[in-house]
């Protein structure tokens, strides 16, 4: 009885001790956490989109930003099409670490429906902004710096 305890207090040390290694690299160190959400505006929507994010996506990043949720946002264009659909703004979206995205989820939702002034307003802006862009993708990466 007393091996089958010592075994496993040894392996619950070994994994414990064990997980953070095996997640380290040779080859570079981690860093912070991109959101990047690929969107494609529909046509005849670029100036109403870009409104949008001026007053509303803007003021709520830099909110993230004073809180300390992200770290920085940035906003590409593409300049070559593949095909019709293909995105037109990338919004990336800087995080610390993995732990930011599960720690900032309801208190995102607190800043944003004080933004809008309700949930209600909130949703509604939602149903706009999907009438003038579409979501082609979103992903998530972890920066490396190569050692």
């Amino acid at each position: 009885m007393r091996k089958q305890a010592l075994r496993l207090c040894l392996t619950a040390m070994l994994l414990a001790v064990g997980a953070p290694l095996f997640a380290q690299s040779a080859h570079y160190n981690v860093g912070p956490v991109w959101r990047v959400n690929y969107v494609h505006i529909k046509i005849g929507m670029a100036d109403q989109y870009w409104n949008d994010v001026s007053h509303n996506l803007k003021p709520i990043y830099d909110e993230y930003k004073k809180q300390g949720w992200i770290v920085d946002y940035k906003f590409y264009t593409n300049p070559v099409a593949e095909h019709p659909d293909d995105w037109d703004v990338a919004l990336a979206i800087e995080y610390k670490n993995w732990a930011t995205l599960d720690d900032m989820a309801e208190k995102a939702t607190t800043i944003v429906e004080k933004h809008y002034g309700s949930h209600e307003a909130m949703v509604d802006a939602g149903k706009k902004r999907a009438e003038m862009s579409t979501l082609v993708r979103s992903s998530l990466a972890r920066e490396v710096t190569l050692k």
